[in-house]
């Protein structure tokens, strides 16, 4: 047709007839000659050619109006012009300017036309993307509109269009329909997004995704996170979804973020949906474990937290413990011996203000709206807390107004446990010098009696024999005889002293005795 990059193209499209408003457009053209090419897609009504035909001869001479008629590639005629004008006098819900839309186009419509106004309007609200909407039939308020809109539209860049238009048509997929017209046929439907962190982890990924594919309740999406992994992590996850036939989205950072809980924020910030498992990369879990929680959250509007027991299995998948239940006893006796509902406060006291007994954030599903208030609420600590962050995240949360918590004991989630760290004295030290901060923390926000503080301090002390450091809250002997105990209830359970190293954001076990736990 003879146009050149710098021209600037007003498009429309359908069935040329006086409902779609074609004799409008071509006003639309005669309005704005000098500026612009408008072009027409599709046939026109044979009535309608012949009663315009001296004006359409006129404009089709011109050069600057153009109508290749019925096109089979319309997305590549929208992907060339600058600007969608709807000129129907009626029209409910063309899919066209969907289309249009997912071009990344702006568009401008006439009001009280149909449903399009209002959802241009809506989008105009809640993004950056500019459309216009004119009074009716007035075409030089819609010249108007669409010059200004043509202006804005050829100075993007072409990566701003293309985001633009990679969000209009997330929003107009099938999927975001279908889930839609689910959520309004049973509201009570959770919306779980699923989010994987993951760096490295190309040999566990297919396991991972796997697991969650093969729920027995449906999530709303799953978000692979990656932080900039050298492997070929990615690869894997795409091709798993593809044998899966499910879709997946990917994110990848082009540098390492540096920490497992800028992850953790990145992901809540991101999700849609209601609640927020992340799935770390190298874990997996049983085919009933969402459906066991999301029957034990059911009508509790309290709950924000929901997780399960686990059992943990070695990098190759051999098993090594069948539960952590044992575990659990030494801090928080029976209290996590059966399936349990806590108050966020009383959860704290019996079952995080020793150490942390949520070992594996695999295990558990966070309200999104909560968790994003909690780590937001504590964005300082998490610049330097490097094992104890899951922690502070997990106080952050249970102290926020009449929340609960809801633990299941059946281990339902499966902990992957890689091989000893090699730890020097300074991390070490690091270590118990995070366990101590969290005491402290957990002692003032709670106001603990003294009972619970000695047990912290005790703990610390702990940690420091096992550690090789020097103890200094506790007598060496005081230490040495818990150690030795026959009656540990780790050791009744089969646990060997190179347990588990508990911090739920590390995947190390200790070479020490008994357990580093948080």
């Amino acid at each position: 047709m003879g146009l050149g990059t710098a021209d600037r193209i007003i498009i429309g499209a359908g069935y040329a007839d006086l409902r779609k408003g074609f004799d409008l457009f071509l006003q639309l053209w005669r309005k704005m000659q000098d500026a612009v090419h408008c072009v027409w897609l599709g046939d026109i009504d044979p009535s309608l050619k012949n009663n315009l035909h001296v004006e359409l001869n006129g404009a089709l001479s011109s050069g600057t109006f153009h109508m290749p008629g019925r096109v089979d590639n319309v997305p590549a005629w929208l992907a060339a012009a600058d600007v969608f004008a709807l000129t129907s006098r009626e029209d409910p819900y063309p899919s066209v300017v969907l289309e249009a839309l997912a071009a990344g186009l702006p568009c401008v419509a006439f009001e009280e036309t149909g449903g399009i106004p209002e959802l241009l309007q809506q989008i105009d609200s809640e993004t950056d993307h500019r459309n216009s909407i004119v009074p009716f039939a007035d075409i030089p308020a819609m010249a108007n509109a669409a010059h200004k809109l043509a202006t804005w539209s050829s100075e993007r860049s072409s990566r701003e269009r293309q985001k633009t238009a990679r969000a209009a048509a997330q929003r107009f997929s099938f999927r975001h329909y279908v889930q839609e017209l689910l959520s309004l046929a049973l509201p009570a439907i959770p919306k779980i997004s699923v989010v994987i962190p993951s760096h490295n982890y190309a040999h566990y990924m297919s396991r991972r995704l796997s697991s969650i594919f093969a729920q027995t309740v449906a999530v709303f999406e799953i978000i692979v996170l990656d932080d900039a992994s050298d492997d070929n992590s990615l690869e894997i996850a795409r091709q798993t979804a593809k044998d899966w036939d499910r879709e997946i989205i990917c994110i990848e950072n082009t540098m390492p973020s540096g920490s497992v809980f800028k992850q953790w924020h990145k992901a809540v910030r991101i999700a849609r949906g209601d609640w927020i498992w992340i799935a770390e990369a190298d874990d997996f879990c049983e085919p009933e474990f969402l459906e066991r929680i999301l029957d034990g959250i059911k009508n509790k509007p309290a709950v924000v937290m929901a997780f399960t027991d686990s059992r943990t299995v070695d990098e190759d998948g051999a098993p090594i413990f069948p539960s952590y239940r044992a575990y659990y006893a030494e801090s928080a006796g029976l209290l996590m011996e059966n399936d349990s509902h806590f108050t966020g406060e009383s959860f704290l006291r019996g079952c995080l203000s020793e150490r942390n007994l949520v070992l594996n954030v695999s295990s558990a599903l966070f309200r999104k709206k909560h968790l994003l208030t909690a780590i937001n609420g504590c964005q300082t600590d998490l610049k330097t807390l490097r094992v104890a962050g899951d922690w502070r995240i997990y106080l952050e949360l249970l102290t926020q107004k009449n929340v609960e918590v809801i633990y299941l004991a059946q281990p339902l989630n499966v902990h992957r446990r890689h091989g000893n760290s090699v730890t020097h004295t300074l991390s070490r030290r690091n270590h118990i010098d995070e366990v101590a901060y969290m005491h402290r923390l957990l002692a003032s926000r709670l106001a603990l009696p003294e009972t619970h503080i000695s047990r912290q301090k005790h703990y610390c002390a702990i940690l420091e024999q096992q550690f090789g450091l020097n103890p200094h809250n506790a007598s060496k002997k005081s230490i040495t005889a818990f150690l030795s105990s026959p009656h540990r209830l780790t050791e009744a359970a089969g646990i060997s002293e190179t347990m588990i190293h508990g911090c739920g954001a590390c995947k190390h076990r200790c070479p020490h005795s008994l357990e580093a736990t948080i």
